[in-house]
């Protein structure tokens, strides 16, 4: 007779508390991210993001009346942000995108040798 145990429900939980851990993370690094490339006057857009964004559920957002015009359309002033651009989250993955990735890797890593 062959008996086997099994410890599936253990592996689950790791990872689904891995997947909380690195979406938080993620996230958070993601806002933090993009915002550097935020237009801004009075940064009202960026304090927007960082009191209705909810990096823990992968929320993130720019919650102006104004935020989805700016976002797509116009000419970024950088009075005050000189790194300002159109469309801030797809620039931010394309120059962030893989420290992101790197970031989750390192991260999965440690959790899975844990």
């Amino acid at each position: 007779m062959v008996q086997l145990e099994s410890n599936a429900k253990e592996f689950v939980e790791r990872f689904e508390k891995l997947a909380e851990k690195a979406r938080y993370l993620l996230s958070s690094q993601i806002l933090a991210d993009s915002n550097k490339h935020v237009r801004a006057d009075k940064w009202h857009l960026r304090d927007s993001s960082e009191a209705k964004s909810d990096p823990a559920n992968g929320l993130l957002i720019w919650d102006t009346p104004y935020a989805k015009r700016v976002y797509f359309t116009g000419t970024p002033s950088h009075d005050e942000n000189p790194d300002a651009e159109l469309m801030w989250v797809h620039v931010a993955r394309d120059r962030y995108g893989k420290d992101w990735l790197a970031m989750f890797e390192q991260l999965a890593r440690n959790e899975v040798l844990k």
